[in-house]
């Protein structure tokens, strides 16, 4: 699912004053590629990768996603292609916290077409993939923190997307910890999913085989 991305703008009114987030962002990433989004707090990163996600719209600008014009897909067909082809991880896990790590993953594949039988099977085996098997019926508040953030990404990969998007992944984690999640990435990049991970930390946008900057809104190569 290649993205084509052509002199983006995504600003915000408030009141009388306009603010500009991103400014004439071009970047184009390959099917499979890993890529890391790296910048300062208040960059732009996180917009941009809204805008990739199909969870916001570029105020002026183009955005191509598997040579589709996302500009002119309602929303309605945006969900259906965030349901089937994007998974998405967040730094703060974003579990609900009366559902059990097995329900929250079965949650994610309820959009599918599958029956409840097979959604749960299918979330079961995302969750042993990631070593999670002992860990099911245990609720988010008895996970330690890269717990959490395998059943994050057990939820994100259970409709098997093509593309995988991580906002700060490794940011609420300790070093060991992150590695690891690092490392469950890399797998899957090695699948042949595409990776994109937003970063505040060099170390970390360097497990990416390619690296683009941010900065006031401005995207330029690493």
């Amino acid at each position: 699912m290649g993205i084509d991305i052509q002199g983006v703008y995504k600003s915000y009114r408030n009141g009388d004053q306009i603010t500009e987030v991103l400014q004439d962002v071009t970047l184009q990433v390959k099917d499979g590629e890993f890529l890391a989004m790296i910048g300062p707090s208040g960059s732009g990163k996180s917009t941009l990768m809204n805008i990739i996600g199909c969870l916001d719209r570029p105020t002026k600008g183009n955005y191509y996603l598997a040579g589709e014009d996302t500009g002119k897909l309602n929303d309605r067909k945006l969900a259906a292609i965030r349901n089937r082809h994007i998974g998405f991880v967040f730094q703060s896990f974003n579990l609900l916290p009366q559902y059990t790590a097995l329900e929250n993953v079965e949650l994610a594949g309820l959009y599918s077409n599958d029956s409840p039988k097979a959604v749960r099977e299918r979330a079961k085996q995302a969750l042993i993939a990631l070593s999670m098997e002992d860990r099911m019926k245990y609720r988010p508040s008895q996970l330690s923190g890269g717990q959490k953030q395998r059943v994050a990404i057990a939820r994100a990969i259970i409709n098997s997307p093509s593309m995988i998007l991580a906002d700060e992944p490794t940011g609420s984690l300790d070093s060991k910890t992150g590695r690891e999640v690092l490392d469950i990435f890399r797998q899957l990049n090695q699948e042949g999913k595409t990776i994109m991970i937003v970063t505040h930390d060099l170390g970390i946008a360097h497990e990416a085989k390619r690296i683009v900057n941010i900065n006031d809104g401005v995207v330029r190569e690493a």
